[in-house]
């Protein structure tokens, strides 16, 4: 018979202690510290008043004096209770705040004292203790316990005191209650090893359509939480983290077009809300309350004071009691919302609806958008470029870490000013440069896309980009070497740590594209999408309307001339006008419509798009940094912007070309979404839009334009849309060639779609 000894056995260690939201978190051995003035339950709710007011003054200001105010009055506050059971917004205000000066004094080096850093953990510990299970009140607490201890651990300065951050991290993560950068934020500090990772991290990604894909009757529709993006990224390196790249690309793509998709009116809320009124209506107030943290307005973290102690605990309790009662109507009303978005798509040969607002599929949704050749998806992580790769033949996207590039935000920065400065005598030499710095980066991906069987003298494959971040606002198909002095080593770096190392490029294969080749050009014939679901929306289009080509018989192929020439008081370009009378030469009068002078209204505009396969921009743009929503081309009465174009449907539309400046340069303040006029075009129904990335001459736009119509239009009169992307291609590399050195007449053109 074996005999077990129980008292050599260890109890469970205080991280599972920790994650476990039943267990009572122990009674914190430190007094709390207090002002010696004792005062009433009224008077320290009206000093914890005070002090979040100086606390707000000091928000805006940044002035240390209003701190130093605010962190008094919330501890006279801290002493209006008696007992052990200190008020948690008392307490967990002091915290933060203290927590505060002790960084502000850090960042100014004069944090060589650690009183304020004590006095925080004593008080964040208070705090979580006041507060145990899961509920609001429980997670702020928690969130401030985890920052005073991850500055703890920052400064090095002090003895381990209280649990340990990742005890702390475990049961935050895994806490519904608390904010989803919170939770993102602990999960961060969990070490891959414990198996509570990964079901914290499913049990936040099942919380992302609800905060980014559907939102209330409340919320902005035109704009995205800085910090929810913040979040987002980080998922993104932490599934990564976890070698798990099918969950990076899927909330990659998650992250993309949300905004874009609410507002053109195809995403999945607004068909739910179109076809069953009563279930959204359902969704937007659990949704509502989901998201509600009960906490100070704009103040993270910080909690607002009640008057009465068992107040604040019964507001708590009530909250809580009304998101489980709701994430029960959420579970039920998504169920039904999704039996509508089936019945939709099934009602529809093609179109958005049949998108959902849970995070997407790999195989379903975003695997057939390589139909057609490779996408590229492309992700900074710090100073780190990486690629998300999705091609046929593979089940899995693959994950390349292109390369580092230091100092990439001041690069940019350069980049970005020297584009919108075209009389400076630098903007060329600057984008020469920028250019060069990014060609050792990139220059590996066809042989890596296309494999041993890659030769550099075939005819250039086509590849999709899909960039974010300010990586989208580079022009990645025209990245060239075009100095001698610049490492032509061809390398090829390990993939994505811990998914295995990828072979070097072998000697004669990277002798034989370096010898052929020094721009991306020459290899591959690019295509960019604002999202990977897009491309396959555009391609389910595209199908359709070839199946009904032949029976509509009004639907003839026609193109609009949009022009602005000296009537409509805007200056007239020599190398314009001769795009103009090409594209009046090469159309029959009867297949073209020109829009000019007083025609070229933006509500004539509009109406013809109902009536073209095809419209020509020859007109002035000009972008709005502040609100990329008020960008557009300038037209006889008043500009064309994308909330114009967002308004009107182009599905009757095939092709596009916006023969003007910066016309699919995106925002810098929210890359991600593609706020641009090309893109909006192409979300609203056109399959092919071109347009331009930067500002470009007047004799570079026509030649190129001039050569992608050569080819573009056939001899009857039709134009072949299909055709663009090659035809794009083939008109940038015949101006590069003219003018190597000049990257600013060749690279700005771009293709979106398909």
């Amino acid at each position: 018979m074996a005999y077990v000894s129980y008292s050599r056995q260890e109890g469970p260690s205080e991280a599972d202690q920790w994650a476990d939201l039943n267990w009572r978190i122990p009674r914190p051995d430190d007094p709390l510290p207090t002002s010696d003035t004792k005062m009433s339950a009224g008077a320290a709710w009206r000093a914890a008043r005070s002090g979040m007011n100086a606390y707000r003054a000091y928000a805006e200001s940044g002035n240390a004096a209003q701190l130093d105010a605010a962190i008094e009055a919330f501890r006279r506050a801290s002493a209006g209770r008696a007992g052990d059971t200190p008020q948690f917004s008392h307490v967990n205000n002091l915290a933060n705040a203290l927590l505060d000066r002790f960084e502000l004094r850090q960042k100014a080096g004069r944090a060589t004292r650690t009183k304020d850093l004590d006095e925080a953990l004593v008080c964040a510990q208070w705090a979580v203790w006041g507060r145990s299970g899961d509920s609001p009140d429980a997670a702020r607490g928690l969130a401030t316990l985890g920052r005073v201890q991850k500055q703890r651990e920052a400064s090095g300065v002090l003895p381990r005191r209280g649990p340990k951050l990742e005890s702390v991290s475990l049961r935050l993560a895994a806490m519904p209650s608390a904010p989803l950068a919170d939770r993102v934020a602990a999960l961060r500090q969990i070490s891959r090893s414990k198996p509570a990772f990964r079901t914290s991290f499913e049990a936040i990604v099942k919380t992302l359509p609800r905060t980014l894909a559907w939102i209330g009757p409340q919320g902005n529709r035109r704009q995205l939480a800085r910090e929810t993006t913040k979040a987002v990224d980080e998922l993104i390196g932490l599934a990564l983290y976890d070698n798990n790249t099918t969950r990076a690309v899927e909330l990659f793509e998650a992250s993309r077009g949300v905004l874009w998709d609410r507002v053109v009116g195809h995403s999945a809320p607004t068909v739910v809300r179109r076809k069953a009124a009563a279930v959204a209506r359902r969704m937007d107030r659990a949704a509502d309350c989901l998201n509600e943290h009960g906490g100070a307005a704009g103040l993270r973290h910080m909690a607002e004071p009640r008057r009465r102690g068992g107040q604040e605990r019964r507001a708590d309790a009530r909250l809580r009691r009304r998101q489980v009662r709701q994430q029960k109507i959420w579970d039920t009303t998504s169920s039904r919302a999704h039996a509508v978005l089936r019945e939709e798509a099934k009602r529809r040969d093609t179109g958005k609806p049949e998108a959902t607002f849970l995070v997407p599929d790999y195989a379903r949704d975003i695997l057939p958008a390589a139909a057609e050749g490779p996408v590229v998806c492309v992700w900074r992580q710090d100073y780190r470029i990486l690629a998300f790769v999705v091609q046929e033949g593979h089940d899995a996207p693959r994950s390349l870490e292109l390369g580092h590039v230091w100092g990439f935000d001041e690069v940019m920065e350069k980049y970005l000013l020297a584009i919108d400065d075209v009389s400076s005598e630098t903007r060329e030499q600057t984008v020469r440069k920028t250019l060069e710095q990014f060609y050792p980066i990139f220059r590996q991906l066809p042989w890596y896309l296309f494999g041993q069987d890659y030769d550099p003298a075939d005819d250039p494959r086509r590849v999709w980009w899909c960039p974010s971040g300010l990586l989208a606002m580079l022009p990645l198909h025209a990245v060239a070497l075009f100095s001698q002095n610049v490492d032509t080593k061809a390398w090829l770096p390990g993939e994505q740590r811990g998914m295995g190392a990828v072979a070097w490029i072998p000697d004669e294969t990277a002798r034989r594209m370096m010898a052929s080749s020094t721009c991306l050009l020459d290899v591959i014939t690019s295509s960019y999408t604002p999202t990977v679901r897009s491309l396959v929306w555009a391609r389910e289009a595209r199908d359709a309307k070839a199946t009904t080509a032949g029976v509509d018989e009004s639907r003839s192929p026609n193109m609009l001339l949009v022009t602005a020439d000296q009537e409509s008081r805007l200056e007239s370009l020599p190398g314009s006008a001769g795009v103009r009378k090409q594209i009046q030469k090469l159309i029959p009068p009867n297949r073209l419509s020109l829009l000019s002078g007083k025609l070229a209204s933006v509500r004539q505009v509009l109406h013809a798009f109902d009536h073209h396969e095809a419209v020509h921009f020859d007109c002035h743009s000009f972008r709005d940094p502040r609100n990329p929503w008020r960008s557009g081309l300038v037209l006889y009465d008043r500009p064309l912007t994308v909330e114009d174009l967002v308004d009107r449907s182009a599905d009757r539309l095939d092709f596009a070309y916006l023969a003007a400046c910066a016309t699919a340069l995106t925002d810098e303040q929210l890359p991600d979404e593609m706020i641009t006029l090309a893109a909006t075009l192409h979300y609203t129904g056109c399959p092919h839009v071109i347009g331009t990335l930067t500002p470009s001459t007047d004799r570079s736009t026509a030649r190129v334009t001039r050569n992608v119509y050569s080819g573009l239009i056939s001899a009857d009169g039709r134009v072949n849309s299909e055709e663009c992307a090659r035809l794009l291609h083939a008109a940038t590399s015949a101006e590069r060639t003219r003018l190597p050195d000049h990257p600013t007449a060749w690279s700005p053109f771009i293709h979106i779609g398909i």
